[in-house]
């Protein structure tokens, strides 16, 4: 009897090795062709111009690990990435990558554990349940997007937090009903506890955990008395009460999101009840069906409470509740709850300013996973021949991945897709401009943005990027005007403020573009380039005090700029303080070896009568640029200054 037990486990032990070499394998293969694909939408401000990133020395002093309300694991994740590769967007999608397989580990383990609250007549069918749960999961073309936007990472760590607390619930509920291994089990709710609390710091989806641990206690649960268990319920929602009430002290508000201000302009009615429809028509559809992915879904608010949209997927939604209740798996009721109690922190009574984004499916669609599985191997008990059918799914899931990977190889190619299935949405046409205008294609840019502001009239952004195409021809005025329409519009954003005071300066205007450079800087006084610019506008009206002191900002910003330590140098040369004029140009070419420098420097030396001092310069410039006439007529000056003696 030993030795069988014995073989017995180093079957299972071979088996699990297999599975996540399998698991792994295919993850790789399918999300090798991702590991290019530029920054897209929301990176720009949540990784690349996200300044509490930029330093991971500096993290805890900037946000504070124990700042979860502003997601602040998440950040940490970004961070780390920055620290050690910059803006190289191979380190970010690595992480998410390995993150996806690591969801995909766990959620195999985690299946092994679950099927133990199946009936006993289940138990040979869904043998092999982990695996394909798992293999659906990963190969699933709807995560792509939570894989590859890399902003979407909190989708996918929040999951896998989710899923490892989880199973480590469970391994602590286990360990307690066996009273055995004392120290494993304290050591499985410390390590479960700190894994729900790092899920808090990445995404609030995590906030159902509890509800979901309650479920599978009752559901695993022989007696289900409810007086023996409303004490575990208790105790296993104190997590979830310490959290809502720290939210509701920070925060103030439990039901709104503090940067999301759409949060307070939509009716919460509406909102919920096109959520119904979201989650029938869109996400359930999509998860099943992973055709046609989009990654702008329009799907706009329903007319009102007696539409019939809502409505009918009202009725689909019970009907399918009802199918599902009168099957004989516990696990698959389990599944369907856990998907609908999953998607409700974004599809409920909380508005979000997207009604559909495909990467809210990625935790729900673990449990739709665990369903289909549960299926397909029902069904192959009754038929051979669902086996096959289960890998030619695989297959297709995994080439529909591929294919839908190859949209994301460019901020372009990603847009182009979402206008063909979102033609009438106004927000996908502009970020196409705004893809195009990266890439200098101005025409396209120019025809996108007018597309924008045809279907959105009374939306800014069309009127900034227009504005931007104005700057880059050099037509200051029309640039102006399309700015100042923004913020007319209300785009109170630093970056139309600066770009409005930025135009007035070219139009030679530096007191009217004073205030707007200052109110850039009062919203994001992070940008080097916002403080530069003011420095420049207060040099020109001869404030050099205010203006060294904007351009010391930049330079403490960003150390190495260059044109502001130059500017430095030449207020210095303004007030006649040569030696000190002299000393910041050689600081500014020691930052970077430009012509314009070292013509600074020759006509500071030559103003100091140190006319030897100045022909290197001179000789370096002529060199580099043999055209430069004014360089070439300075340099004959000087040589023929040294040669006369001095008296």
């Amino acid at each position: 009897m030993e030795n069988t037990d014995l073989t017995i486990k180093n079957y299972n032990y071979s088996e699990k090795i297999k599975a996540l070499v399998l698991i792994c394998f295919c993850g790789v293969i399918l999300f090798f062709a991702t590991i290019h694909s530029p920054f897209l939408y929301d990176d720009a401000h949540a990784i690349e111009d996200n300044p509490y990133i930029k330093n991971l020395s500096q993290f805890q002093q900037l946000v504070g690990v124990q700042n979860i309300f502003n997601r602040s694991i998440l950040l940490l994740t970004f961070s780390v990435n920055n620290d050690l590769g910059q803006l190289d967007v191979f380190g970010y999608h690595l992480i998410n990558i390995m993150l996806h397989l690591c969801v995909g580990i766990i959620l195999y383990f985690l299946t092994m554990e679950l099927v133990r609250i199946e009936e006993s007549s289940f138990a040979k069918i869904f043998q092999r349940l982990p695996i394909v749960v798992s293999l659906i999961h990963i190969f699933n073309p709807i995560n792509i997007g939570s894989i590859t936007y890399l902003s979407s990472r909190s989708s996918v760590l929040a999951t896998f937090f989710y899923l490892s607390s989880f199973y480590l619930f469970i391994r602590f509920v286990n360990y307690k009903e066996k009273k055995i291994n004392k120290w494993g089990n304290i050591l499985c709710l410390v390590a479960g506890l700190l894994l729900f609390y790092l899920g808090l710091g990445t995404k609030e989806i995590i906030v159902t955990l509890p509800i979901i641990a309650i479920l599978y206690l009752w559901v695993q649960s022989s007696t289900k008395r409810l007086r023996t268990f409303i004490p575990e319920l208790l105790v296993i929602m104190v997590p979830l009460i310490i959290y809502l009430l720290y939210r509701y002290i920070d925060m103030g508000n439990l039901f709104v999101i503090k940067n999301d201000p759409y949060s307070h302009m939509i009716d919460r009615e509406l909102y919920l009840v096109t959520q119904i429809k979201a989650i029938i028509s869109y996400y359930l559809v999509k998860i099943l069906f992973p055709i046609n992915l989009n990654f702008e879904p329009d799907m706009r608010l329903v007319s009102g409470i007696l539409d019939w949209e809502w409505m009918a997927c009202l009725i689909i939604g019970v009907c399918l509740a009802i199918c599902i209740f009168k099957q004989k798996s516990i696990l698959l009721k389990y599944a369907f709850a856990w998907a609908l109690i999953t998607i409700l922190p974004t599809s409920s009574i909380i508005p979000l300013k997207q009604i559909v984004t495909e990467h809210r499916s990625y935790l729900p669609g673990v449990a739709i996973s665990m369903g289909l599985g549960i299926f397909f191997l029902r069904a192959a008990s009754i038929n051979r021949l669902m086996h096959p059918v289960l890998i030619l799914v695989l297959v297709f899931y995994g080439l529909l991945t591929i294919k839908r990977s190859l949209d994301y190889r460019s901020e372009i190619s990603i847009w182009e897709d979402t206008i063909k299935k979102s033609p009438y949405k106004s927000l996908a046409h502009n970020n196409l401009g705004t893809a195009y205008l990266s890439k200098d294609q101005l025409k396209k840019a120019r025809n996108s943005f007018g597309a924008a502001s045809a279907l959105s009239p009374s939306s800014p952004d069309p009127y900034i990027n227009l504005g931007h195409i104005h700057s880059r021809n050099q037509e200051w005025d029309k640039a102006k005007l399309k700015y100042d329409l923004a913020l007319k519009l209300g785009a109170n954003r630093s970056q139309v403020f600066f770009h409005s005071g930025l135009m007035r300066l070219k139009l030679k205007k530096p007191e009217e573009a004073i205030p707007f450079l200052l109110e850039a800087i009062k919203i994001k006084n992070h940008r080097a380039i916002y403080h530069h610019e003011l420095g420049n506008a207060f040099r020109v009206i001869k404030q050099y005090d205010s203006a060294l002191k904007s351009y010391r900002k930049a330079l403490k910003l960003e150390p190495n700029h260059v044109e502001a330590q130059n500017n430095i140098a030449v207020i210095f040369w303004k007030l006649n303080a040569l030696d000190k004029a002299e000393m910041e140009f050689k600081k500014a070419l020691v930052m970077e070896d430009k012509n314009t420098i070292h013509k600074n420097l020759a006509n500071v030396y030559i103003a100091k009568k140190q006319f030897s001092m100045a022909i290197p310069h001179l000789k370096t410039v002529i060199e580099r640029n043999p055209n430069d006439s004014r360089a070439r007529s300075l340099l004959h000056v000087v040589e023929i200054i040294q040669k006369i003696p001095s008296r």
